[in-house]
């Protein structure tokens, strides 16, 4: 099939702001207590070292650093299936449709496009090699609707450990597109981090991952709506290429620990850190998503060694933690470009993540590159903690709202720059650039901020400007305060060997 592609890095489109403001009227404000860092939990007990091996630059190049394009599989050049014709009754409430949308699958070839007409496909039944997936997808076959609004995919998945609606493994040269995922659970939405008990529907809308240690590769998913789930929206395991763009997620039915409530997450593995494995995860695409934050528990989320992706022009309104979110586990050489977060109720990027009583997390891997985003109105615009290094946060546009506390807070994340920021607003307590001291989590990540670099950062009209509470090796060169209400700089006694520049 003819390929198409994604460009690699580089500056984004305007995005839909009728469509964030109508976002922001659903929510409400929410104040949130200032704590030592996110209290999270996933699905491993050791903190995970990154095999970064020769990889040297962020986002998507080649292993000498070379720009690449993403291949993403082009229109089908088969025949097209429809699923009618195979015994799918698009009426809702009506039979399994379940068994004629897989007898459909089955009878492609690739090259072929299996098409859900306009109407509500109650999935009732699970494939019979796979009794955890209504439906499993097939290499070189897509699977399209008729657009969000007007095809549903219904499942009756409640609660059933590791239930997928959609599942691939293993996959290769996919589409899958234009359709709503979503459940018969009808009890409250998730809103409690905290809560491990509550949940319902489906663990997973889409589930991509490997197959006999192969990853799955050059898979579309384009404009599906997927909602009523418990655990991710879209799931990316081991798998590289995947691209992931023009979904709107919303509605988990728990946000609490232990994975729950994520809206995309693209996972490395917990026990490969070998960038030369066949299911070494790299060079997915996040690009042009939407959500609505309100009953997730992350938005985005990268874990494990997984590196050179990129998260791009998504639009965040709300989440219940960081909204993007390097997960604490290794994660590195990832770019983080042209986002619009708002209203987060803390982070809306955090790079590090504590874990939580049962499962350890700490540092993300080096060399990550924050760039370009809008972040409006979270507790903290950009939260770097727990020892993660190298990070580069570079010419964001950080406006504080009411709760908020700091534009950018660094902990301890040796290494980090700063470089051209642009930050605003905020009210007596906020800081633009703040620098203390990192307590940790059990022994974990604890330190100060070490070899950190603020150059060329803008602040104007903000509440207060640079506090550093604790570091050693800092320099501060050409920053720009104008219009602060409060302190423009404030260093706590016995800090030494900070650099000034004008």
């Amino acid at each position: 099939m003819k390929k198409e592609s994604v460009p690699n890095s580089g500056r984004g489109s305007v995005h839909s702001w009728w469509m964030i403001l109508g976002l922001v009227i659903l929510l409400t404000a929410c104040n949130v207590e200032e704590s030592g860092g996110p209290i999270e939990s996933d699905d491993t007990v050791e903190p995970a070292p990154t095999g970064r091996g020769d990889w040297q630059d962020p986002g998507l190049v080649d292993r000498s650093g070379e720009p690449i394009e993403v291949p993403t599989p082009g229109s089908a050049t088969g025949r097209t299936l429809d699923v009618t014709d195979y015994g799918a009754d698009p009426e809702p409430d009506s039979q399994d449709d379940a068994a004629a949308i897989r007898a459909a699958l089955d009878a492609a070839e690739p090259g072929d496009e299996v098409v859900l007409p306009a109407g509500t496909y109650d999935l009732r039944s699970t494939d019979p090699a796979d009794e955890s997936a209504n439906i499993v997808l097939q290499s070189g076959v897509d699977l399209r609707g008729e657009g969000q609004e007007n095809t549903v995919l219904l499942t009756s998945l409640d609660g059933e450990d590791n239930s997928r609606v959609i599942r691939g493994s293993g996959v290769h040269d996919v589409i899958i597109a234009d359709f709503t995922i979503t459940s018969h659970y009808e009890g409250p939405l998730g809103d409690d981090p905290d809560d491990g008990d509550a949940g319902g529907g489906p663990m997973y809308g889409v589930y991509l991952g490997p197959h006999e240690g192969k990853s799955s590769s050059q898979v579309l998913v384009e404009n599906l709506s997927i909602r009523r789930f418990e655990r991710h929206g879209i799931s990316v395991k081991a798998s590289r290429e995947v691209t992931i763009s023009g979904n709107h997620i919303s509605e988990a039915t728990a946000v609490g620990p232990g994975g729950q409530g994520y809206g995309i997450a693209i996972e490395g593995s917990v026990d490969q850190h070998d960038p030369n494995a066949a299911n070494d995860s790299r060079h997915n695409v996040v690009i042009s998503n939407t959500f609505d934050g309100r009953h997730l528990r992350h938005a985005i989320l990268l874990q494990f060694p997984t590196h050179n992706n990129l998260v791009a022009d998504n639009t965040i309104v709300g989440s219940h933690l960081d909204a993007i979110d390097l997960h604490g586990e290794g994660e590195y050489l990832n770019e983080i470009r042209d986002n619009t977060v708002i209203g987060g109720q803390r982070a809306g990027i955090a790079l590090g993540n504590s874990g939580g009583s049962k499962n350890k997390h700490d540092a993300s891997g080096p060399g990550n590159w924050v760039y370009s985003n809008n972040l409006i109105g979270n507790r903290q615009g950009i939260l770097v903690i727990l020892g993660t290094p190298d990070t580069l946060i570079e010419d964001n546009k950080i406006t504080a709202g009411e709760d908020s506390k700091a534009g950018i807070e660094i902990r301890n994340a040796p290494g980090t720059k700063m470089l051209g920021n642009h930050i605003t607003g905020g009210t007596d307590g906020f800081w633009s650039i703040r620098l203390r001291d990192d307590r940790g989590t059990d022994g974990r990540g604890k330190g100060i901020p070490t070899d950190i670099r603020m150059e060329s950062n803008v602040i104007r009209q903000a509440a207060n400007g640079i506090r550093i509470d604790a570091g050693e090796k800092l320099s501060m060169v050409e920053n720009v305060m104008d219009g602060i209400d409060g302190s423009e700089l404030k260093v706590a006694e016995g800090i030494e060997g900070v650099i000034f520049y004008k």
